[in-house]
């Protein structure tokens, strides 16, 4: 396992998710939280591992090697142990769960038609639109943002409605930028907790504020670029 392994499982989970939303609105009866449940969990451990795989990548990427030893010696140490914490829910009984989840989605597809996932992803871009058309985006928007594209764009290829249709457009970067946005706003999270944290080192602790009100800076910038390219969006008068 690398960190772009741990990266895919998590957007194949992803797809799962939207998928089995997709599901419950075609079938009232299908219980989606139950059904979703071993996948979260595996979501759940995969997203404290790549959380910290991506801080170390940009420390490393932007700080020098002398800088914040203990920081993140601290930081590769909690990431190991969310690695064998991750590991240890992976036997055979767990696969074998996720193998009959799947069985036991086959029957709720028969309920799946034409008209009722054309109405639910009309009503997902209804409710991009909303959003895009913000007059001014503030942050939970724009998370909430990035999560309705995120599933907007998963059912457009699991119904394969990209190759039936017009493709989204490649110059619409709005969902990357969202996603380099978000990866800052995890981070400078994680900085502030440590910050607060006692018994840091406090050379460590004065560079750890440098660093947050850098990675600040980055994150602003990119909101404000994320404002700029919104009314030339793409993504929400894509019709399915």
């Amino acid at each position: 396992y690398t960190p772009v392994t741990f990266h895919k499982l998590r957007v194949e989970i992803k797809k799962v998710n939207a998928f089995f939303e997709l599901i419950n609105f075609c079938s009232k009866d299908f219980k989606r939280k139950k059904t979703f449940k071993p996948f979260k969990l595996i979501f759940r451990h995969t997203g404290k591992v790549r959380e910290l795989q991506v801080e170390e990548a940009m420390l490393k990427k932007y700080f020098l090697n002398n800088l914040l030893k203990e920081y993140k010696n601290s930081l590769k140490k909690l990431r190991l142990k969310e690695r064998k914490d991750f590991f240890a829910i992976l036997n055979k009984t767990f696969i074998a769960r996720l193998k009959k989840t799947f069985r036991e989605i086959v029957p709720f597809l028969k309920k799946m038609d034409k008209k009722k996932v054309k109405s639910y992803m009309e009503k997902k871009i209804k409710k991009i639109e909303k959003l895009l058309n913000q007059n001014t985006l503030q942050t939970p928007e724009a998370h909430e943002l990035r999560k309705r594209l995120k599933k907007f764009h998963y059912c457009r290829k699991i119904l394969n409605l990209e190759k039936q249709n017009k493709p989204l457009p490649k110059k619409d970067d709005l969902l990357e930028l969202l996603g380099n946005w978000h990866d800052l706003q995890v981070i400078i999270r994680n900085l502030k907790k440590a910050i607060d944290t006692a018994g840091i080192n406090p050379k460590e602790v004065s560079q750890l504020k440098k660093i947050k009100t850098k990675f600040s800076s980055d994150s602003e910038l990119l909101f404000n670029k994320i404002k700029v390219v919104i009314p030339t969006s793409e993504f929400f008068v894509m019709s399915t």
